[in-house]
């Protein structure tokens, strides 16, 4: 009989490789099961995938207008970084999108290239939030402009989504919005001293560099069914869980978070560290080109929001150079049962009365 005997340190590596290899699959296993078992369906009256200039791929959901159409402009909305196109309308009876839907608005659900598995077709890991503010934001625009026969349409924007908005029509100059609102979305990145991508800055670009999409999508499903409303809010940087039941939490977190491209996520922890809001290159400062928007502008924010407070948030209605302006605070203060995080402003129990009657008043000027 032969006997192999490895060296220790050969040995040693090889189990630690084994055992990282087992602990991955267990993982991806895990992952795709509380997925498949927590998915929640989301219908759109209509889907459509739309090309971008430079060959990235753009999905849309629409929600038509329930019962009387209304006079006013179609709305788009916009998810945040690392979700996707049902963030809006999760919630089949209660969600905004719905509400929108019900008072007449044609709504239109953006899905950015790098999503979801399907809508990764055309994104690559070299495209940022540069990639989505040039191409994808005027081709979504240019198309529901093209379907509905509308000139301008109306934007609400949660997070990334309200600063794509705030880009397209500021630095980039563009146009065709007629009235924003944004919920959570920062735009004084020098608010950030605190954050520990600072100090770490160079370790995660490295780390992020060696991938094609950061796996949010995965990693939300792995932690999901360990959380509920009872997690301690120092392991939930982004939402309050009593503001959830336990199962609706766990949906919110499996449905609504998508992948992104690597380089949005390595231009967001540039911006972190840095302290500007800035285009890859530097040559768009983001943050100076608020004074160029002149639409009517809404900022709404959470009073606890961590991932975009409130100083980083305001900042934009009185950095922009918009023809009226409002800005709200939810909260006690506003009338609001308890205080809000950054998800707890479209998915936390009470947001359907504390929080969307502001975007829907503004909206239906």
């Amino acid at each position: 009989m032969l006997v192999v005997v490895m060296p220790w340190p050969a040995a040693l590596a090889l189990a630690l490789v084994t055992t990282l290899l087992v602990s991955a699959s267990a993982l991806v296993a895990w992952s795709r099961f509380w997925a498949r078992r927590l998915r929640y369906d989301v219908r759109f009256d209509d889907t459509a995938w739309l090309d971008a200039d430079d060959g990235g791929r753009v999905r849309l959901g629409r929600l038509r207008a329930r019962g009387g159409a209304s006079p006013l402009p179609p709305v788009v909305m916009c998810h945040g970084l690392a979700m996707n196109g049902r963030t809006f309308a999760l919630d089949p009876a209660e969600s905004l999108a719905r509400r929108l839907a019900d008072e007449g608005r044609d709504v239109w659900l953006v899905e950015l290239r790098g999503a979801s598995r399907r809508g990764q077709h055309g994104a690559t890991a070299a495209h940022n939030f540069d990639t989505y503010a040039r191409q994808d934001v005027p081709a979504v625009l240019a198309r529901v402009c093209a379907e509905t026969g509308a000139e301008r349409v109306d934007w609400v924007g949660f997070s990334m989504g309200g600063m794509l908005a705030y880009a397209w029509l500021g630095a980039l100059g563009g146009g065709r919005i007629r009235r924003l609102v944004t919920l959570g979305s920062p735009v004084a990145f020098g608010r950030y001293r605190r954050s520990p991508l600072r100090a770490a800055h160079r370790a995660v670009r490295f780390a992020l560099g060696l991938l094609r999409f950061t796996p949010f999508r995965s990693l939300l499903a792995a932690v999901a069914p360990l959380v509920s409303r009872h997690t301690p809010p120092a392991l939930t940087p982004s939402f309050r869980g009593e503001r959830y039941a336990s199962v609706w939490l766990r949906r919110v977190l499996v449905n609504t978070f998508g992948d992104a491209p690597a380089g949005v996520t390595q231009q967001f922890v540039d911006w972190i560290a840095t302290g500007r809001w800035t285009s890859a290159e530097g040559a768009l400062d983001y943050e100076a080109g608020l004074a160029a928007i002149t639409v009517p502008l809404c900022v709404i924010a959470g009073d606890r929001d961590r991932l975009a407070p409130p100083s980083a948030s305001l900042l934009a209605a009185e950095r922009a150079g918009a023809s009226e302006t409002r800005t709200v605070v939810i909260g006690p203060e506003s009338g609001a049962e308890g205080h809000y995080d950054h998800l707890d402003l479209l998915f936390g129990r009470r947001a359907g009365r504390d929080v969307f009657p502001y975007v829907l008043e503004w909206l239906g000027r």
